[in-house]
Order: C-alpha cells, then structure tokens, then sequence
C-alpha cells in the first residue's frame, strides 16, 4: 500500500514535466565527469607543456633570423631543431604536417610557413612582435 502514494507522486511528475530537473542533474553529471576525466588526462600528461614548446619556437625562430653570419653546419642544425619542434607543437594539436619527410629546399620552407600559419590560427603565438607593429 505504500507503493501507492509514490506512484501517484511520479505519474503527477511525469505529467507536470518535472523530469526535465532530472535530465539536467544528468548533463550536470556528466559534463562534471567529463571534467574530471580531463583534469585527470592533465595530471597524466607527459612531455613539456605546450606552452614551453611555443617559447621554443620563438626562440629558435630568432635565432633563424640571425644565422646567416654562421657557418653552414650551425644553419643547418638550427633548421632541423626549429623542424622538431614545429613537428611537436603540431603533433601536440593535432595539425598535419609534412615536416618528418625528407624534403628540402623551397618545398621544405613553404610546408614550414603553412605548418607555422596553422599553429597560429591554433592560437600558439610564435613571434612578439604583431604584423603591422613598429620594431
């Protein structure tokens, strides 16, 4: 006889469309698990921050730009690392690249200006200076 009161409480709640709370307790829920997952996945994460990746970019971008009164085996060193780099910061959000083939010459600077456009409509920041901005 118990079980009488409660069912009339549920048919009333069905019919009044309470059980929206119910669904939205449920998205909440989940969206919290979600999060959680995500923090936890954060915790986990192996290798250096994207963050340094992009401060190494910048770096060895710099040094690109001023490398042209060393010698040919410093050049050359400085444009493979700026190339692993680039191939994590792209591995890490999930950009394809072609930088891992072994191209080289106008075909390997023009994959590394599309590699690097798309890593800043990524949002990764890979000069401090903004286009238009005096020196």
């Amino acid at each position: 006889m118990i079980l009488v009161p409660v069912g009339v409480v549920l048919l009333y709640g069905l019919l009044a469309g309470r059980w929206d709370a119910i669904s939205n307790w449920r998205e909440s829920r989940r969206q919290k698990a979600e999060r959680r997952r995500n923090l936890r996945a954060m915790r986990r994460q192996r290798g250096a921050p994207l963050e340094q990746v992009a401060a190494n970019l910048r770096r060895l971008r710099g040094v690109l730009t001023i490398d042209e009164h060393r010698s040919a085996v410093h050049q050359i060193g400085d444009r493979v690392a700026y190339d692993q780099v680039l191939i994590q910061a792209s591995e890490m959000l999930q950009i394809e690249h072609d930088l891992a083939k072994h191209s080289a010459g106008m075909e390997r600077n023009i994959e590394r200006l599309r590699v690097e456009a798309e890593l800043e409509r990524a949002g990764v920041v890979l000069s401090d200076r903004r286009y238009g901005q005096a020196a």
